[in-house]
């Protein structure tokens, strides 16, 4: 009994002491001062911070679009496609459509946004909508090296990026 009323006590004033703290940085944060407009980063290599719909220059001058493969998850066939950058196109005779918003050799997050942080392809990854019959399925991206992290959920197809179409 003794121990649970310690632990008890302890909680209370663990809880008590972390309230006032966050009261203080509560009021601090009201009174400071806007924060600064968001510019354009760059990364090491000289990338800059885009939004994930954007095409880079140095992608477009390297890369036309993307490769897909769509798999059949009842009998294992396979679909593959190429996806030009911005266009709307079948993927085969699925019923779906893709679109190839944006494309990056070496895919990162970082505090804002996302990156290219080189033109190896070092972790590619592709934004994509997909659609069926006019419906938004999905609207993502898709990782040639890691599929099935955020993949795209279809009862029948798995849809996953197989790479990038040189020029």
């Amino acid at each position: 009994m003794k121990g649970l009323i310690a632990l008890l006590s302890i909680t209370i004033l663990i809880t008590a002491c972390s309230q006032n703290t966050n009261r203080q940085e509560f009021a601090k944060a009201e009174n400071a001062s806007p924060a600064p407009a968001v510019t354009p980063k760059q990364s090491a290599a000289g990338m800059k911070l885009t939004k994930p719909t954007e095409l880079l220059p140095e992608i477009t001058e390297k890369y036309s679009g993307i490769k897909i493969e769509a798999v059949n998850k009842n009998d294992g066939s396979k679909i593959e496609i190429t996806a030009p950058f911005g266009q709307k196109i079948p993927i085969g005779s699925t019923g779906l459509e893709i679109t190839t918003s944006s494309y990056f050799t070496s895919f990162t997050m970082v505090d804002g946004g996302v990156k290219n942080v080189s033109m190896e392809e070092s972790n590619p990854a592709a934004k994509v909508i997909i659609t069926d019959n006019g419906s938004q399925l999905f609207d993502g991206w898709l990782f040639q090296e890691y599929p099935d992290m955020h993949p795209f959920e279809h009862p029948v197809w798995k849809v996953v990026l197989a790479g990038a179409v040189k020029k």
